[in-house]
C-alpha cells in the first residue's frame, strides 16, 4: 500500500497546482481562496490534535511564535506560487519549489552535524545551476520584466526557509507538541495573516466560487501531506522523496505544456533535467 499512498499524495500535490492555475486563468481573487484554504486546513487538522495537555503552558510560547512566522511565510509562498504558475508555467514553478529541500539539508549539515557525502555536494551545486537555467527571460513583450523572472527564485528561497522551519520544529519542539497541533497552529496563523490583509484592504468578503475553490484547495493541500506521511511508514524516505518529487516535476511539466499550453525554453528544459538529477542526489 505504500506506493498507493505515495501516488495519491502526488495526485493531491498536482491538484494544488491545477487549482491555482485555474484560479489565475479565471481571474478569481487568489488571496480570498487561500484564506478559505487555510481555514479548512485548520478545521481538518484540529480534529486529529489533542489540545487537552497543553493549556496554560507558558514554555510553549516559542513554538507558537515559530508557527506564526512559518504561517506568514506559508501564505506568502502560496501567493508567489500561484503567480509563478500563471506567468512562468507549471513545470518551472514546481521544480523551483521542489529543489528547496537543499535548505533543510544545509541546515542539517551545519547545525545538526549530519553527515555529508559527495552526492550531497554535487546535488547542492546542481540545484543552483538548475535554478539559473529555470529563470525565465527577463525580456517579455519587448520590456524587461524582473518581477516574473524573480518568482522562481523567490519560490526556491521561501520554500527553503519554510522547509527549514519544519526541520527546526522536528529537531527542537516535536517532543513538546505533536505534528497535528503544530500544523493546526501554523495554518491558523496563515489564515489570520490573510484575513488581516483582506480587512486592511476592505476586501474581507467572499464569493461562493472562492469559498468552493478554497475548500477544495484546503482539502487536497492538507491530504497531500497526510498521504506522504502514510507512505513514509511503509517505504524508506530515500525512495519516497525522490520518486514523489521527480514525478510531480515531470507530471506537472507535462500537464502545463499539453493542457495549459505553457511555453518552455530549451534552456529551461535542461534546467528541469538538472533539477531532477539534483533532487535524486540530495536524498540518496
Amino acid at each position: 500500500m505504500g506506493f498507493v499512498f505515495l501516488f495519491i499524495s502526488v495526485g493531491f500535490s498536482l491538484s494544488v497546482a491545477q487549482i491555482l492555475k485555474f484560479v489565475e486563468v479565471k481571474d478569481v481573487r487568489v488571496l480570498q481562496i487561500l484564506v478559505i484554504n487555510y481555514l479548512i486546513a485548520v478545521i481538518l487538522s484540529s480534529f486529529s490534535a489533542d489540545w487537552s495537555d497543553i493549556s496554560n503552558q507558558v514554555h510553549l510560547l516559542p513554538i507558537w511564535i515559530h508557527a506564526a512566522v512559518l504561517g506568514i511565510l506559508f501564505i506568502l509562498n502560496f501567493v508567489i506560487y500561484s503567480k509563478s504558475i500563471d506567468e512562468n508555467g507549471m513545470g518551472i514553478s514546481i521544480a523551483a519549489m521542489r529543489m528547496s529541500l537543499v535548505f533543510p539539508i544545509l541546515l542539517s549539515l551545519i547545525f545538526y552535524n549530519e553527515s555529508i557525502s559527495v552526492y550531497l555536494i554535487i546535488g547542492i551545486i546542481l540545484s543552483f545551476i538548475a535554478l539559473i537555467l529555470l529563470i525565465p527571460d527577463l525580456r517579455k513583450n519587448n520590456r524587461i520584466q524582473f518581477k516574473f523572472a524573480s518568482l522562481p527564485v523567490l519560490l526556491f528561497i521561501i520554500s527553503g526557509v519554510t522547509d527549514s522551519g519544519l526541520k527546526v520544529f522536528e529537531q527542537e519542539f516535536s517532543f513538546l507538541v505533536d505534528e497535528s497541533q503544530f500544523l493546526s497552529a501554523l495554518f491558523f496563523f496563515s489564515f489570520a495573516t490573510g484575513s488581516i490583509i483582506l480587512l486592511i484592504r476592505n476586501q474581507f468578503n467572499f464569493k461562493w466560487k472562492e469559498i468552493l475553490y478554497g475548500t477544495v484547495l484546503g482539502i487536497v493541500n492538507l491530504y497531500s501531506s497526510f498521504f506522504i506521511l502514510l507512505a513514509l511508514k511503509e517505504i524508506p524516505g530515500s525512495i519516497v522523496f525522490p520518486l514523489a518529487n521527480i514525478t510531480i516535476v515531470f507530471a506537472g511539466t507535462f500537464i502545463g505544456v499539453y493542457f495549459w499550453k505553457d511555453k518552455i525554453l530549451k534552456r529551461q528544459w535542461a534546467g528541469l533535467l538538472v533539477a531532477s538529477i539534483s533532487i535524486i542526489l540530495l536524498v540518496i
